[in-house]
């Protein structure tokens, strides 16, 4: 994507603070020599900029996200099609189930904003809820069209549609770091709460050991992405979340294991998850994420907003 400004030392874009703005990243992968990240010290935001016109976000994603994707995707994700997508995609279903079950209820309407190739709605469909999906991906909407799903290229043309409703639950996976205004976004998404609803999320976390930890100059050049304006912390997301005023709790994830942290050390390169597990007793392998997370330096946060 190309650039639409240019500035010396911007304000930071989540709290408007002037002071304390340092460059984080100096390389962002698919991005221009001029689009670093900055990190914001009053609020901990780490984001983007400059930034990309609204006219050139809507195409990308309307036209080369899955490209872009595939190019990040190591030897884990299949975005070649709707098919290998979601076959490729079951270890995440079951990994995001434990902290998905609690709120769910066979009957209950859910709605995926950012569902992809549907492979977390069809887990939901399955279990016995009414899914309804949010998917701007040219790529991916007729597919689920034609599996009978109800799904709309944005929020505001379901909110413009004959069907417009509240729902029980409301989920986005990886969605929430490539929002321009955080802010708007978490408004008109609780609106679309019933009371008593759940909004779950799943954030990449920039504590991520393999950039906060370890130093890997190809893991710096490969994760700060110009498909993201932003990367939280669980005191960046803690400042959005209390300047709106919502209940909330966040719960730290790792999703990448030793295998893949090894790999990147050594070749400096994705993939290699559990390449190593014939070597790595169980224990250490899920040791080694236990630590992660309880320092809070893991690399996945999930988030629940609760409409009481």
């Amino acid at each position: 994507m190309n650039n639409t400004q240019e500035h010396s030392t911007p304000q930071c874009r989540l709290c408007s603070a002037s002071q304390g703005q340092t460059i984080r990243a100096d390389y962002v992968f698919g991005g221009r020599p001029e689009h670093k990240f900055w990190h914001c010290d009053t609020c901990d935001a780490i984001y983007l900029f400059p930034i990309p016109s609204v006219e050139e976000e809507q195409y990308f994603y309307e036209k080369e996200f899955e490209k872009f994707m595939a190019s990040r995707s190591g030897d884990e994700r299949d975005w070649s099609g709707a098919e290998r997508h979601i076959q490729t995609n079951q270890d995440q279903v079951r990994r995001r189930w434990k902290f998905l079950e609690p709120h769910m209820q066979p009957g209950m309407e859910l709605l995926e904003i950012g569902c992809s190739s549907g492979f977390m709605m069809d887990a939901f469909r399955e279990f016995g809820m009414k899914c309804t999906g949010i998917e701007p991906s040219s790529v991916f909407i007729d597919y689920l069209k034609e599996k009978q799903y109800e799904v709309y290229s944005s929020l505001d043309e379901f909110r413009a549609s004959a069907q417009a409703r509240a729902f029980d639950v409301i989920v986005h996976f990886f969605v929430f770091e490539h929002i321009r205004d955080p802010y708007t976004f978490l408004r008109e998404t609780v609106a679309l709460l019933k009371p008593g609803g759940r909004l779950i999320a799943e954030i990449p976390c920039a504590n991520d050991p393999l950039t906060s930890l370890y130093t890997i100059p190809a893991f710096e050049k490969f994760y700060w992405s110009i498909a993201h304006h932003y990367y939280y912390t669980p005191k960046s997301l803690a400042h959005v979340l209390d300047e709106l005023g919502y209940s909330y709790r966040l719960l730290p994830e790792q999703r990448y294991d030793l295998s893949n942290h090894i790999v990147w050390m050594t070749e400096g390169k994705p993939g290699g998850q559990g390449r190593f597990n014939n070597v790595f007793s169980k224990q250490l392998v899920e040791q080694y994420k236990s630590d992660m997370k309880q320092r809070w330096q893991c690399d996945t946060v999930f988030l629940e907003v609760y409409k009481d």
